[in-house]
């Protein structure tokens, strides 16, 4: 296998040596009000048909059946799946979001904290001298971080430190949440800026992100090249592809072709928090320059947003069907949360759940863990050697 992700090889043996259940624990962090929490709700509802009975479980009692307002702690949500044949525990985590000037330092430390405990749990197992086989994997595999959109032309001061802090620890997927807010070509600025200054001036280690050095003939290094570290990773790993078939290079591939990702949440009802579900046969499907967009039918009435609260239950009552949609809905078109033309929940969600699974996991223990594991050992053989020359 000639792609070597941030140097950790994963090997066939890595593969074979599977769980019959999956960890995989998901983070969200960003600022107040980019859509974090509202993410979590529309993500756990477009996954309750695959939710394995009786395995749900919320750290705070009902916590995504209130109305939706500004997390003011740490919570999670836990379920088993079964997705692609294969059954996996994930856990959402949401976190309280930053604010401005010193307060980020002290709720970065809180954040970074949260994440070294579970990697300080996993090295007090293997410290035991009898190990529990069913100890649970509580690592963070990935770190969903909701990018400032206020800043479109580049990120702020705030986004930079944090990514910079959290790249070290953890796996940072950047993500733009509230995306039907902006323009087409305002979610193309911000994804071609965040690029530019993530790969090529500041050089974060977010997920994705791949140390390539392109090497002369003569074996010097090519400077004029240095400029362009998106497209020498994608250079990279499209060899892979074609001289190894390498599935996790291609995977890769369609990964960084679309980070980051744009997301839209669900319209929530303001007093329940649930989704309001929108019908179908209120809509007719108008396609337009190849892109799917949702109209009022001429022969029926539009759907309001502002209907009686009778009417609102109502709707919310009804279960989701194949004639339903989970978005938003505006009086001039409707978006769809798992439309890929209206944004791209669906293809983070088969990232997640499927396509960069393994390698997440593979990736948070065999790098961060054992960063993490190195420097405690370390400091912990300092500590003993100043305790014997006192």
């Amino acid at each position: 296998m000639l792609y070597n992700a941030y140097s950790q090889k994963l090997s066939g043996n890595s593969r074979s040596r599977k769980d019959p259940v999956s960890y995989l624990n998901i983070m969200v962090v960003g600022a107040t009000g980019l859509g974090k929490t509202a993410f979590i709700r529309t993500f756990c509802e477009t996954l309750k048909h695959e939710v394995i009975q009786g395995s749900f479980r919320e750290s705070k009692f009902m916590v995504l059946n209130e109305p939706l307002r500004a997390t003011s702690e740490l919570y999670t949500v836990s379920m088993q799946i079964q997705e692609s044949g294969r059954r996996t525990a994930m856990t959402l985590i949401d976190t309280p979001g930053f604010t401005s000037g010193a307060a980020i330092d002290y709720q970065l430390k809180y954040i970074s904290k949260y994440i070294d405990y579970q990697f300080e749990r996993t090295l007090a197992e293997e410290s035991k001298v009898k190990r529990d086989a069913k100890a649970l994997d509580t690592h963070i595999h990935s770190c969903l971080f909701f990018i400032d959109i206020k800043s479109i032309n580049g990120l702020s001061d705030a986004d930079r430190y944090i990514l910079k802090k959290l790249s070290s620890r953890v796996n940072v997927i950047p993500v733009i949440g509230k995306s039907d807010t902006l323009t087409a070509a305002q979610c193309q600025q911000i994804k071609a800026v965040f690029r530019r200054e993530i790969f090529d001036i500041l050089q974060v280690p977010v997920y994705g992100y791949i140390e390539v050095e392109d090497v002369d003939e003569d074996g010097s290094f090519n400077q004029a090249l240095k400029s362009s570290n998106r497209n020498n990773i994608l250079n990279m790993l499209h060899e892979c592809v074609e001289e190894d078939h390498d599935e996790d290079a291609a995977a890769m591939i369609e990964y960084l072709q679309n980070m980051p990702f744009t997301l839209i949440s669900y319209e929530e009802d303001l007093q329940t928090g649930r989704p309001i579900i929108i019908s179908k046969s209120d809509l007719k499907l108008n396609k337009t320059n190849d892109q799917d967009k949702l109209i009022p039918n001429e022969d029926e009435e539009m759907f309001e947003l502002h209907t009686p609260i009778a009417k609102q239950k109502e709707l919310i009552k009804s279960k989701p069907t194949n004639n339903t949609l989970l978005g938003r809905s505006y009086p001039w078109a409707a978006v769809e949360c798992c439309n890929p033309n209206h944004c791209d929940f669906q293809k983070l969600k088969d990232i997640l759940l499927t396509g960069h699974r393994d390698m997440l996991r593979i990736d948070t223990f065999e790098r961060f863990y054992e960063q993490y594991r190195t420097e405690q050992l370390l400091k912990r053989k300092m500590g003993r050697s100043m305790t014997f020359k006192v």
